[in-house]
């Protein structure tokens, strides 16, 4: 029998499954930045979430919420694989925190502490700022800039807000209820601080039952929006149109077919008929 007959066949290592979550990718580099925007006093929640889903994406999100935990002394492989791993996903967490604050927590020994240590220190709501944020919401008005700007401006405070104080956690239809009373109070914001050249759109909308999602307002804006912008165009070219539909619209006079109200006159100075010279 040939020795290849008799040789057993490798199995492939069980982290390089790309579902496992000990598996790592060539491209999976301490020295990459997950997220765009780094961690400072005030953003933790905007930052927790764009990480946690940077996380999610690579299969990591289980090193910060302690379920992947470290393997036993005796499963040196997968050891060794968990700690490559844990160091990875905490160099990742690093290079998106101000680096202040990273010289506090770099001495952790897992990814779990350090997020836990940063959630510690930063979680809590800071109300000075939402006050901040609550007083530009209350100011944010459209007037200087387009509708769509307007939109996305009053989006970004209020998703900052959301972060830094959600709702409250409520079981059968009291969630649903408190989710649609805030759309109601988001869709209100924004018809208030409209310009007035919306006005009747606003109050049309307003007249609706029950008052559309802030998302379905802003669509119904746009569409007056350009509406409107149509409607101008159509009106600038109709003067023009007007007169010249006007001009081919004219009766004409030919002075051959003209039969003068005074005939039987002629003048001397200009030879035509109809007056005399004195009334030339």
């Amino acid at each position: 029998m040939s020795e290849s007959a008799n040789t057993t066949p490798i199995a492939p290592k069980w982290y390089d499954d790309p579902s496992h979550s000990l598996y790592l990718h060539r491209s999976d580099q301490s020295s990459m930045i997950l997220v765009a925007q780094s961690l400072n006093q005030e953003n933790y929640h905007i930052w927790n979430h764009a990480m946690l889903m940077a996380l999610t994406t690579k299969n990591k999100d289980g090193f910060i919420d302690g379920t992947i935990t470290r393997p036993p002394a005796s499963s040196e492989a997968e050891t060794k694989q968990w700690t490559h791993c844990n160091i990875l996903v905490k160099g990742w967490i690093l290079n998106t925190i101000s680096p202040k604050i990273a010289e506090s927590v770099m001495y952790n020994d897992t990814a779990y502490e350090l997020w836990e240590e940063l959630k510690e220190c930063f979680s809590h709501t800071n109300s000075v700022h939402l006050f901040q944020i609550e007083q530009e919401i209350h100011d944010c008005i459209q007037e200087g800039i387009c509708i769509g700007e307007y939109y996305t401006k009053l989006k970004s405070l209020w998703d900052t807000r959301d972060a830094l104080c959600p709702l409250p956690h409520c079981g059968g239809n009291a969630a649903k209820e408190l989710q649609e009373y805030q759309q109601k109070q988001c869709t209100i914001k924004f018809l208030m601080g409209l310009n007035a050249i919306y006005t009747a759109t606003r109050g049309q909308i307003l007249l609706m039952e029950p008052l559309p999602a802030v998302k379905k307002v802003y669509s119904l804006i746009v569409q007056d929006e350009k509406q409107r912008a149509v409607s101008s165009q159509t009106i600038g070219k109709m003067p023009e149109a007007t007169a010249f539909a006007a001009k081919d619209n004219r009766p004409q006079y030919s002075y051959k077919n003209h039969v003068p109200r005074n005939a039987h006159l002629k003048c001397d100075r200009c030879d035509r008929v109809g007056h005399t010279s004195d009334n030339c």
